[in-house]
């Protein structure tokens, strides 16, 4: 074998045209890759033949225990290029081999870059035509939608995955998806819960697809994760966006652990309430109560604004002053995890990452089809949270 090092890919083509000769291109090197995963897998599939049988080809044995019984073609595509391999058939019985399922054309690890590539933007179409050039087989939207279907099993793990009691922090949220109905397109409501650890570790613990944020489906949502062992016995705070399906909800659940209304949901309504001449100087003075140096102070600034702007901006300032108190819950907390506390925009960005995904389907087939997409999605930031706090 030539070994060849080169430092940039000018180089490198010089090395393969020297050793292919002067017409080579990076075409005939897919030729040559081809043919090597072809060696690999034939070669691996007979030293499992020949372990199963005791004997290798040709071979006089005292131990054989089986005979072959010739062989059969098999298309296989793999993240490497696809080939068709000389699969050894035994007399009887079968042996063992983890390369590839028996039953199927793609590998797993295939399935894998499908269902990554089919997650990070394009249709099920699309995907085919995407990955055609790294697979040399063209993936039909049939296959990958069956391939998206073995998320299932996947989800229900998920929903049914016990719970630690470590979380400190608690945000609650809801996104709208759309799905079709036999009467058109429906909206429905994901249901989001995040928890915080006091060391700053991050989870999506649960979601749920629901027709609207009231009570009932809040209550069940919250159930759900007290069933999963998620006791709240270390809650020190909830974050939520003031939807009255979630105080209402919280009333019965964890009612001693204080109920902080976010920032951000609270300004837009306010926002809604102001003319837009005063919009901007009025709301600019309301962002200085949260960005006091403590609660003391965040009262003395919210007095001050409250008598600047209670004669012009009369609705505006009854929408703050009637939820102060809970705006101000999150001045209790450590210094370090109060900007995460004051609003649910760690929620919200994980949701934004969730709509760009979602922009190109602008109506999902079927409510399970949302499940698995907000699943894929969730699952992935947990990945990466964990990830990131563990390095």
């Amino acid at each position: 074998m030539i070994e060849v090092y080169a430092d940039s890919i000018e180089e490198a083509m010089a090395a393969w045209q020297e050793i292919r000769g002067e017409g080579a291109t990076w075409g005939q090197y897919r030729q040559f890759q081809t043919r090597s995963l072809k060696w690999f897998v034939e070669s691996s599939l007979r030293d499992a033949a020949d372990r199963k049988i005791g004997a290798g080809w040709y071979e006089r044995s005292d131990g054989r225990h089986g005979w072959r019984n010739g062989t059969y073609i098999r298309k296989l595509v793999t993240p490497y290029g696809t080939a068709e391999i000389e699969v050894p058939r035994l007399r009887e019985g079968t042996y063992d081999q983890e390369l590839f399922d028996k039953k199927g054309l793609l590998t797993k690890e295939a399935q894998e870059l499908i269902l990554e590539t089919y997650l990070s933007g394009p249709s099920t179409r699309r995907v085919g035509e995407v990955l055609e050039r790294v697979l040399c087989y063209k993936v039909s939207a049939g296959t990958v939608s069956s391939i998206c279907k073995g998320l299932d099993d996947l989800l229900r793990q998920y929903w049914r995955s016990d719970l630690t009691d470590e979380w400190e922090y608690l945000l609650l949220d809801g996104v709208v998806m759309k799905n079709r109905a036999a009467l058109g397109a429906e909206k429905r409501i994901i249901l989001v819960a995040m928890g915080i650890t006091a060391e700053g570790r991050r989870q999506i613990l649960s979601f749920s697809q629901v027709e609207s944020e009231s009570e009932v489906c809040w209550t069940a949502f919250l159930e759900g994760l007290y069933a999963r062992g998620f006791r709240g016995r270390n809650l020190q705070l909830i974050t939520t966006d003031g939807n009255p399906g979630i105080e209402a909800a919280l009333e019965t659940m964890w009612l001693n652990v204080p109920h902080q209304r976010c920032w951000v949901h609270k300004l837009r309504n306010m926002a809604s309430k102001l003319k837009r001449a005063n919009a901007s100087a009025c709301l600019a003075g309301a962002k200085e109560i949260y960005l006091a140096k403590n609660r003391k102070e965040a009262v003395a600034v919210f007095k001050q604004w409250r008598e600047q702007w209670i004669g012009i901006e009369p609705k505006a300032v009854r929408c703050l002053t009637q939820d102060i108190d809970k705006m101000l819950h999150f001045f209790e907390l450590p210094e370090a995890d109060r900007v995460t506390m004051r609003t649910t925009n760690s929620i919200e960005r994980v949701f934004k990452e969730v709509r760009r995904r979602t922009r190109t389907i602008s109506c999902f087939t079927n409510r399970r089809s949302v499940n698995r997409m907000v699943y894929a999605l969730l699952a992935y930031q947990n990945r990466k949270w964990d990830a990131q706090h563990q390095s």
